[in-house]
């Protein structure tokens, strides 16, 4: 049915001491995805398309190109996003809801619909907050309280 929402919940957990600076998106990178490398990572016998007859093609299109038709709802203000940047306190759980809107009238009676929702940690290995220092105290001192000034470096450097 066209325009209808579906969401699915995605635990993401941080099992360190300290505060970590986690980053979810939508792939909007890869235009369609090679179905071996896909059955290497994932378990495909929660993903019926792969077991289809009579299909040989090696690769699936990322739904997302396609359709954009994937969301990431924002825990605290309910918006839907393409990618969220959040501190995860340490040991601490955050559930995201993972959006899929059905496309509209252009939308084929069946289609299947593959994504990859990519989880990062932005964190360095030897930044530990939280312990001596808070994340608070490098986001003023090293980038004058300015998020986008922080995500802009960690972009830059990877």
């Amino acid at each position: 049915m066209p325009g209808k929402l579906l969401g699915s919940t995605l635990n993401v957990s941080n099992n360190s001491p300290y505060e970590q600076i986690v980053e979810l998106s939508i792939d909007a990178a890869s235009f369609n995805y090679n179905k071996k490398s896909i059955s290497e990572k994932f378990d495909t016998s929660e993903l019926p398309f792969f077991a289809e007859a009579g299909t040989k093609a090696e690769s699936i299109v990322n739904s997302e190109f396609k359709h954009e038709a994937w969301y990431i709802e924002n825990p605290i203000s309910r918006e839907l996003t393409k990618r969220i940047t959040l501190k995860l306190g340490p040991k601490a759980e955050q559930e995201f809801i993972i959006v899929v809107r059905s496309p509209g009238a252009n939308f084929k009676r069946i289609e299947n619909m593959l994504s990859i929702i990519n989880i990062g940690l932005l964190t360095y290995a030897d930044e530990e907050f939280g312990g001596k220092d808070s994340f608070e105290d490098l986001l003023r001192l090293r980038y004058s309280n300015s998020m986008k000034e922080f995500l802009r470096e960690r972009k830059k450097l990877a």
